[in-house]
């Protein structure tokens, strides 16, 4: 059975997700109440930030070895040892695999495909040479049918030059805003606006089951935030709000990586904040 997620992360501790079952991203209805969940626990200190924690370790992993030339990015996730083969469905995928430069100017989402027991593999092009982020996001099913939620992260360096056009928040067709600045440490919603480029709304679709995919990283620590829609769309004088919540560990600086289907294309859009 291939689920989908269904409900917002509750960051009190151990953080709770109910996974329900989906359909297909533009299938399904991101506001609809799941009839059936599993529930998912999310472990402690897996954050990005390690390639190791609650006994799942990500390892092997390998990127294209120049930057500009088609290649493939590849790692194995294994639990004390043993290849993690079974995967609880989050926003349509089973796995998530971010790979950020550390300076947060370059960013790639990408849903790998799994080969022999617990190998992943993908297609990538990146488009400079440095040291790169490599993170996973999975929820791994248990014995008891429950499941365990992570990211691990480690390092790869890509050979070539460290030059890039750097995205923003405009991407001359959308332009994405926060709000208001979210406050550290407490759980909260805040708006994301999407617009074109007159400050209108815009025809939002859903991408992976959802309104947006918005992913934030800490500069200072590496950590990784998933930040989780709350309802659909609302069309307004500044344009399309849509309602996250958020939870910043700490203050600080971070980039926030907005993923949305406007008029059925993908925009990445890049928004700094300090919290």
């Amino acid at each position: 059975m291939r689920v989908g997620i269904a409900a917002v992360v509750l960051t009190l501790g151990l953080a709770i997700t109910l996974i329900a079952c989906g359909g297909e991203p533009e299938a399904a209805d991101p506001t609809s109440t799941p009839s059936a969940a599993t529930v998912v626990t999310a472990i402690k200190g897996a954050d990005g930030t390690s390639a190791t924690a609650g006994g799942y370790t990500l390892g092997d992993v390998s990127l294209p070895a120049e930057a500009g030339t088609p290649g493939k990015v590849s790692f194995t996730i294994t639990k004390e040892g043993d290849p993690v083969t079974d995967y609880i469905e989050e926003q349509t995928k089973d796995l998530h695999l971010y790979v950020v430069r550390d300076d947060l100017e370059v960013f790639r989402h990408l849903h790998p495909t799994q080969g022999e027991p617990g190998a992943w593999s993908g297609d990538l092009t990146l488009p400079a040479g440095g040291t790169y982020r490599v993170v996973v996001e999975f929820a791994a099913r248990t014995a008891d049918g429950k499941g365990e939620q992570a990211m691990l992260g480690t390092t790869a360096k890509v050979a070539g030059a460290s030059e890039v056009d750097v995205p923003g928040s405009d991407d001359g067709t959308v332009i994405a805003a926060l709000e208001e600045t979210p406050k550290p440490g407490i759980d909260q919603e805040i708006g994301v606006l999407i617009s074109d480029p007159a400050g209108k709304p815009v025809n939002l679709g859903t991408y992976l089951g959802v309104y947006a995919h918005v992913t934030a990283f800490s500069r200072e620590t590496g950590e990784v935030i998933h930040l989780h829609p709350l309802g659909g769309p609302e069309n307004g004088e500044d344009g399309t709000r849509l309602g996250i919540h958020v939870k910043p560990p700490r203050a600080g600086d971070y980039v926030f990586f907005v993923q949305v289907r406007v008029d059925g294309m993908i925009h990445t859009l890049r928004l700094p904040v300090t919290v």
